[in-house]
């Protein structure tokens, strides 16, 4: 969206591609295949020992392995490992709230104490949400913590004791942990080399548009992928002579290139690190993440707020109504708001889960009405979970058709009745899920967007104040500022994401912030692009231009 006399914001993707679209999304089948194999491996050794329930939470522990997904190999076992200890400890939750439900409503108590259940999985959901949101771990969230809790729930109801649920859990936490790390004894590519070529095919098709054309969503989108292209070589510590680092090198300068070619005044070139700047820096440490985020007008907090909102109500009115799944709904809710304050992604979403529950529950009726048991059961399970692994990062909605009957059947636990009461409430709780979700996205703090873009702007403001007092020191008594570097770097990607949120929110007031907006960018990115190291002599007319400007944005 442009205004004639405003500058170019980035505009949300059409509704027809995001709905009904297959992006590329590089070579799924190997991912998908390990997802599978770690999901059915323990639970048909369950099996096989006569333990079909338990074999269905060790699914639920393999679930991990999607989370290494991506990952540089060397810091993959530590992502599965983590991921698989969290859905453990979820899981062993959910258990013992199930337990408790079960006992209480099988002593003569109501349906309402189900809420112990809503209250631990928004407790998840919140926490999972923050996390990941203040880490910036992207997907695929917290919405497998919050699955693992709910299942853990309805096994327990099944006869299955909490720590039973956590053990099988961990069980398959370590067919996952195994599954992920097989991929470095095979011959495909590493997960940065990767990255790297399609970070260079972006920058090459960025490169071939037309300079008179609106190129402002394909910048953004070529930058995030360059810029992931560093964050992986840099998790794989791979050194600046290697031949993949030499390749994005290039490309970043040919992304500059290019940016040159079509700008246009608005400060475009900014948006990416010029020819000649240094390549990004890693990750601020984890405290100082999850620290920053600790405020109300963080992307972490606004998120978690909402979820926790939409949750409780969403979670709370399928116990008013009796029926049966409160877990549904609130699964229902994570889905559509664990990404943060962006109101038209949360809206496609929406529009994916109900769709897409609705075509899934028709697939679940069809297998419903084989009873499938055992080991047969497990395959059918191994089959979603690979046509899941398969679509997710390229269409939601078709992943939710088979995300739908693979939670119904594990949830199900092998036991199988009248199969309309579950269609009806299922699709019930989505669309009560959906509703709640849509109506606190759309109407609880509403212009959170503009807290969260003014608050990042300030961020990176004062980085660079701490940075300038930082060269404001004598060179032999200045300390070496790579940490700074490092916080600016992460302040500088939450500005552009958050502007995006923004921009996708409520254009015209996007817009006329953007200009200052863009100022503090391009003054952050020159003092990111100058030699910060200790002992460096900084040039004292560029020091002055710098603490001028950041005065004027103050």
């Amino acid at each position: 969206m442009v205004a004639p006399d405003g500058p170019k914001i980035p505009s949300p993707a059409p509704a027809r591609s995001v709905l009904f679209g297959l992006p590329p999304a590089g070579r799924r089948f190997p991912g998908a295949a390990r997802a599978a194999v770690a999901f059915g491996a323990p639970a048909l050794l369950a099996v096989a020992l006569g333990h079909e329930q338990q074999g269905l939470m060790a699914a639920t522990g393999a679930l991990a392995v999607i989370f290494g997904e991506g990952q540089v190999y060397r810091r993959r076992w530590r992502v599965i490992g983590a991921a698989a200890v969290a859905l453990a400890v979820s899981a062993f939750a959910g258990g013992l709230a199930g337990e408790l439900i079960e006992g209480r409503i099988a002593g003569g108590g109501s349906q309402w104490w189900q809420l112990v259940l809503v209250v631990l999985m928004t407790a998840v959901a919140v926490a999972g949400t923050f996390v990941n949101s203040a880490l910036r771990l992207g997907p695929p969230g917290g919405f497998f913590f919050v699955l693992a809790a709910g299942v853990g729930a309805l096994i327990t109801g099944h006869g299955v004791p909490p720590d039973e649920v956590a053990l099988w859990t961990a069980i398959g936490g370590i067919s996952a942990l195994l599954a992920g790390i097989s991929a470095a004894l095979t011959r495909d590519s590493a997960p940065e080399q990767r990255a790297v070529a399609v970070a260079v095919a972006a920058v090459h098709d960025f490169a071939a548009l037309d300079p008179g054309i609106d190129r402002t969503d394909a910048r953004y989108a070529t930058a995030m992928k360059v810029q992931t292209a560093w964050a992986l070589l840099d998790d794989a510590r791979r050194p600046p002579n290697d031949r993949a680092v030499e390749e994005l090198t290039g490309a970043q300068r040919s992304f500059a290139a290019a940016l040159h070619r079509g700008d246009t005044g608005d400060d475009e070139s900014d948006l990416l690190f010029d020819t000649g700047r240094p390549a990004p820096t890693p990750r601020p440490a984890l405290r100082y993440r999850l620290l920053r985020s600790v405020s109300p007008d963080s992307h972490a907090a606004v998120s978690a707020n909402r979820i926790a909102i939409a949750a409780l109500l969403a979670g709370g009115l399928t116990v008013a109504l009796d029926l049966g799944r409160p877990d549904w709904a609130v699964l229902t809710v994570t889905v559509l708001l664990h990404q943060g304050p962006d109101r038209m992604r949360g809206t496609y979403r929406g529009v994916h889960r109900i769709g897409g529950t609705a075509l899934g529950l028709v697939l679940f009726a069809g297998l419903y009405a084989l009873e499938p048991r055992a080991w047969v059961l497990v395959l059918v399970l191994m089959a979603l979970q690979f046509a899941i692994e398969t679509f997710v990062a390229r269409n939601y909605g078709l992943a939710v058709v088979f995300i739908t009957p693979l939670a119904l059947l594990m949830g199900g636990g092998g036991h199988y009745g009248d199969i309309f009461p579950v269609i009806r409430d299922r699709l019930t709780e989505s669309v009560i899920g959906v509703v709640i979700g849509l109506a606190v996205l759309w109407s609880i703090d509403r212009r959170a967007h503009r807290r969260v873009l003014l608050r990042n702007d300030q961020r990176v403001l004062e980085v660079v104040a701490r940075i300038l007092r930082l060269l404001s020191l004598p060179p032999v008594q200045r300390p070496d500022a790579a940490g700074a570097r490092r916080e600016l770097e992460f302040e500088l990607m939450g500005s552009t994401l958050g502007a995006i949120d923004a921009a996708h929110n409520e254009p015209e007031w996007a817009r006329a912030h953007w200009t200052r907006h863009q100022r503090i960018r391009r003054l952050g990115h020159e003092v990111l692009a100058a030699d910060l190291s200790a002992g460096t002599r900084v040039d004292p007319d560029r020091l002055s231009g710098w603490s001028r400007s950041l005065a004027e944005l103050a």
